[in-house]
């Protein structure tokens, strides 16, 4: 998978007032700038990413500020308390200027 690839699971269906989980996996490097490349010595460039925000139906619901200690290819889960129908978005983006979004629909029955 490419840099920013990304797969968002969350539940197709929810009841009304149910918490839900929001899992995303996201494929990144995550270097924090500090390690060495055994081969040459060199210092490996920083590249990690910096925020990740979640909407639902538009609404900013959580923030993640984020850096080079997080592990390679992050795991995020969110709980999320769902009420209406609606579209869950996840964007990010990275230090480099990646910016990235994957979204899913959740339906209340």
């Amino acid at each position: 998978m490419a840099i920013g690839a990304g797969i968002l699971r969350v539940p197709k269906e929810a009841k009304k007032g149910e918490i839900v989980k929001v899992q995303m996996v996201i494929t990144h490097p995550m270097e924090p700038g500090t390690r060495k490349d055994p081969q040459t010595g060199q210092l490996i460039p920083a590249h990690h990413l910096t925020k990740l925000e979640l909407f639902f139906n538009n609404k900013l619901v959580s923030v993640i500020d984020m850096g080079g200690g997080v592990s390679a290819n992050p795991f995020i889960g969110i709980t999320l308390k769902v009420e209406e129908s609606g579209i869950v978005k996840i964007s990010y983006e990275d230090n480099k200027g990646g910016k990235w979004e994957k979204t899913a629909e959740i339906s209340v029955v």
